[in-house]
């Protein structure tokens, strides 16, 4: 499943481009001022957090990528399960994305935002699927740990 990565990665940047050309300086409403669409900038990592330094959370996305590639691969030799593999892409193309902008750009493009809670874009996105899809995947594991989840 590995020729999904670079698919979420050009998928994130598409959507940035398309951001950066057509919404700077607008807001489009797409449900009221729940949801809403606009071109912001940040520095930090998934929702804003630990905002101002890019380089860093570069060295440390990359790193935290290469150990779930890894992780990835060895697991999948011994449990073959089409969840795992799923969540762990999502997550890895996803961290990609950003790592990107972080390193070509020095920020990440964020264009969803949604009210009472943050901006963000279609990198974060697959990352936080991704990560809610392997945590069904260990929780069905961890009630038997001998059944084949997916």
């Amino acid at each position: 499943m590995d020729w999904l990565i670079p698919f979420i990665l050009v998928l994130d940047q598409i959507s940035k481009k398309l951001a950066q050309e057509y919404l700077m300086g607008k807001t489009i409403h797409i449900i009221g001022d729940f949801l809403t669409l606009s071109y912001v900038t940040n520095t930090g990592i998934a929702f804003g957090i630990f905002q101002g330094h890019p380089f860093i959370m570069g060295i440390i996305a990359t790193f935290v990528v290469t150990i779930i590639y890894i992780y990835r691969k060895i697991h999948l030799k011994q449990h073959k399960s089409f969840l795992f593999d799923l969540s762990t892409v999502f997550i890895i193309g996803g961290a990609l994305g950003n790592i990107y902008d972080r390193v070509r750009i020095e920020y990440v493009v964020d264009m969803f935002s949604v009210k009472y809670f943050s901006v963000f874009n279609v990198a974060d996105s697959f990352v936080t699927v991704g990560g809610i899809l392997l945590a069904i995947y260990y929780l069905k594991r961890s009630n038997d740990p001998w059944k084949k989840t997916f």
